[in-house]
Order: structure tokens, then sequence, then C-alpha cells
């Protein structure tokens, strides 16, 4: 762990030690090695313009591109790490790099293997992923709302994280279902400003005192996925300051 986490923060130029490492050693079609890290905290510049994503790509221990973009799609852009494969040319043209079909084989298997790293950092590490996920989370709704969000929708709902008005912290969707009550059809909502502004709306004190549960949508982009997703488990998502609330 020492040596990984040596190793990150000389290569990415951080002072603080990654939150998770992700390892993948793949032989077949495509071979490749990749080590993959998730930051602690985001960069500074991450939310701008400036902010470079890409993983390192290299083919046989020489470096080809030091930001390739395409191999992790932007839900996933906080990932750090190098990937090396032997099948990739090193005389590849960045035009040419972007239609490479082993690039693309990479790349997907890299998306599901980020994808699935994170489902095992909630189920082993609850208080490891809250912190990622209050560093990262806005980028994990953003795959879901952005542009051609609709095919990642699915693969994305279960690393999704609100604040309950029940648990008093963070709470995943299916923990929510898992605790509705008997005949309760909707997921209830609210967004605000922060915790403390949705907390003293009259629609929340309503619901609380009925011994409901209520999401606190507080991100900006938090009402957006819920309406993208449109439903969890085939129960639909609704706002509490809506007309009918369908109350037992």
């Amino acid at each position: 762990d020492e040596e990984y986490n040596n190793f990150y923060k000389e290569k990415f130029f951080d002072f603080e030690d990654p939150l998770a490492v992700i390892h993948a050693n793949v032989e077949g079609a495509v071979t490749y090695k990749a080590l993959l890290y998730i930051p602690a905290k985001a960069p500074y510049d991450f939310y701008t313009k400036d902010f470079k994503k890409g993983l390192q790509l290299y083919s046989s221990g020489v470096m080809i591109m030091e930001n390739c973009a395409d191999l992790l799609p932007d839900c996933f852009r906080f990932v750090r790490g190098v990937v090396d494969s032997p099948d990739l040319s090193l005389n590849i043209s960045r035009e040419l790099l972007q239609h490479d079909r082993q690039l693309k084989v990479i790349g997907q298997n890299l998306e599901k293997k980020v994808r699935a790293d994170l489902e095992k950092f909630l189920k082993e590490d609850r208080e490891g992923y809250e912190k990622f996920y209050e560093n990262f989370g806005r980028q994990i709704g953003y795959g879901i709302v952005s542009d051609g969000g609709e095919s990642r929708r699915d693969s994305l709902k279960d690393l999704l994280m609100f604040y309950s008005s029940t648990e008093k912290k963070l709470t995943t969707l299916k923990e929510y279902v898992s605790r509705m009550k008997e005949g309760q059809k909707c997921i209830y909502y609210a967004a605000g400003e922060s915790i403390a502004a949705v907390d003293k709306l009259p629609q929340t004190e309503l619901l609380k005192d009925k011994d409901y549960e209520v999401l606190y949508l507080t991100g900006e982009t938090d009402e957006f996925v819920l309406q993208a997703l449109m439903n969890y488990d085939e129960k639909p998502f609704r706002s509490i300051v809506d007309g009918d609330l369908e109350l037992l």
C-alpha cells in the first residue's frame, strides 16, 4: 500500500494518499495493465476548463499520451492513473488513436472495472465512499443527465447518495427503498440550498411527523438526476412540494 501511495503522490503531484487503488491486469484479445487511483480530494481546477482529464497511456513502458481522455467517460474524469498495453503502436497519431479498436475495448473494460470497484468501495468502506461522494458525487450525477447518459443510468444509479431525513446522513436509493413503509408508493424528496433549509420546509415537517423518510437534494444537479431516472425499483420520485403526495 505504501508503494502504491508513494507512486501516486510522485506521479500525480498530490500530497495526500489516494482514497482507493484500482488494478487491472488483462490478457486476451487486448492485453493491458492499469493502475488507477481515486484522489482524496478534487484538484483545485477540477471544475474549470483548465483541468486536463485522462489517463497516462503507455505502450510497453513508453508513453504515448500524457492525458488520454478517451479511456474513461466524463462521469469518471476524477480517476488518475496509468495504462500500459503492448498492443498499441508507438507511432500512432492522436487522430488515429481516437478510432483505435483496441483502445475502445480497453476503455469499455476500464469503465466497467471502475464502476464495479466503486460499488465494492461502497459496500466495504462506507466512510471512505462517503468522502469520495462528497468530493466527486456531482460527477456521478452528471453521468446520468449528460448526453448519452441514458445508456449509463442503470449502471450509475446505485452509486448515488442523498442526505436522509431519518438517518441524518447520506443514504443510497436502494437503502431508502428497503426502509419504505408498507404500501408507500413514492420516493419522497425535497430540493433546497442546504440541509437546514430543507429541514424547515412545512412539507418536510408534515412527512417527518407521519414517519416518512425524505431525501434532501442540496446539490445543483440532484433534482435533474432524479428527474432523468424517473423511478427506482419501479418507485417514482415525488417532490414533497408537489400536489397529492399519496400519503397513507
